[in-house]
């Protein structure tokens, strides 16, 4: 299956902050060979060493409860709870309409996969994820 295939799969929501927590420790506890995607970046090439996985999903952690101030969390999805390969993390900041009508759904900010990655940005055709809205309505 394609990476863009996996991107586009069945995902599991995760809700609550405990289960976010048990699968983020689930993947520091497992760090090896994982590619670390942020859209707003290049597509990265390689997987990244144990040591730099952990201090990113550290990182990622601390955004995401410092930035989504909610009782429930929402924002991570995974492919399988108890044997990670693909999870996909929102940024707090960029969740578009909360009722999900908009345009295109959001664009997750971190991919942690094990399959190499493309640039979904450009395959999805997703405007660049820091553009705001004179960047939508205005085309230079």
């Amino acid at each position: 299956m394609s990476y863009t295939e996996q991107f586009k799969g069945r995902f599991i929501g995760i809700m609550q902050w405990e289960d976010c927590d048990s699968l983020l420790h689930a993947l520091t506890d497992n760090p090896n060979q994982w590619y670390v995607y942020n859209t707003s970046s290049d597509v990265p090439i390689s997987t990244v060493d144990a040591d730099e996985f952990i201090q990113q999903i550290n990182e990622i952690k601390g955004i995401i409860t410092k930035e989504h101030q909610e009782r429930y969390c929402g924002i991570v999805y995974t492919d399988d709870i108890d044997n990670p390969s693909f999870v996909k993390i929102f940024h707090p900041k960029h969740l578009g309409k909360a009722c999900g009508s908009s345009e295109k759904p959001p664009l997750p900010r971190w991919l942690l996969s094990k399959t190499q990655p493309t640039d979904v940005v450009e395959e999805l055709g997703y405007a660049n994820v820091e553009s705001g809205f004179f960047t939508k309505y205005l085309k230079f």
